[in-house]
């Protein structure tokens, strides 16, 4: 979000005031964002879990954003040393969280689980961050599988495969990047679930693709419905947000 920021905004001064603390959280991403310790994510009531694929990514993606804003504050050794270690990590990535024998192949929930999938919403960062850190037969990859595995309110096992529930802010992010059929199937079925179920609050993001009630969880009215405006934030991404140090 800093980097996004400081792209629409061409306020570098505003990196350069808080480098040392961004730089300090790069150095744990760098210690700890390959492989994940048994822990939540922001899916936090999905329980905890070690090496989470998708949770790795965002942090990969984390470091390749943090020397992009070395490069932008004259940080040039920083710079390099990063975006080295990013691509470093996400050529392991793929060969960690991929299961290229799947039909069709696609990212795990964790590490070596073939059998689960997920959202890979994390992906996302590196489009509207222009890194161009993941190469495209990632991003055509996922959107391949997410159709084979649609129900009638989503993506079935949606956020996971743990669980039936889905999160529509994450699956409005996954259509930003997928193919346009993809894409529009996604936010058919969420235009579809808020125009027939019987959910009687105010917009939530968690909700059952089978059954489209609440999932024993009820969510209201919560900000982070605005990632259902993430297509529009695409709109502003750089073509390529690499700056040279």
């Amino acid at each position: 979000m800093t980097l996004a920021y400081a792209q629409r905004a061409n306020d570098n001064a505003y990196l350069a005031q808080h480098y040392d603390i961004l730089r300090q959280w790069n150095d744990y991403l760098v210690d700890e964002a390959l492989y994940t310790q048994n822990q939540i994510s922001t899916d936090d009531f999905a329980g905890s879990l070690a090496n989470q694929t998708n949770l790795a990514l965002k942090g990969i993606i984390g470091i390749e954003a943090m020397a992009q804003i070395a490069n932008r504050t004259g940080h040039a050794e920083d710079g390099a040393n990063f975006t080295a270690i990013a691509h470093s990590f996400i050529i392991q990535w793929q060969a960690l969280g991929i299961n290229y024998d799947a039909a069709p192949p696609h990212t795990t929930l964790s590490y070596g689980q073939n059998d689960t999938y997920g959202l890979l919403y994390n992906l996302y960062s590196d489009a509207e961050l222009g890194l161009q850190l993941l190469p495209q037969s990632v991003y055509d990859m996922q959107s391949n599988l997410y159709p084979t595995k649609f129900n009638q309110y989503g993506v079935v096992g949606p956020l996971d495969t743990r669980h039936t529930y889905t999160k529509n802010d994450w699956e409005l992010f996954c259509a930003a990047i997928a193919a346009q059929d993809t894409d529009t199937e996604f936010i058919s079925t969420v235009a579809k679930w808020l125009g027939v179920t019987s959910t009687n609050f105010a917009f939530t993001d968690l909700y059952d693709t089978v059954t489209g009630n609440y999932p024993g969880i009820t969510f209201i009215a919560r900000p982070v419905v605005g990632g259902l405006y993430s297509l529009l934030a695409l709109k502003s991404a750089p073509s390529n947000g690499y700056v040279a140090a």
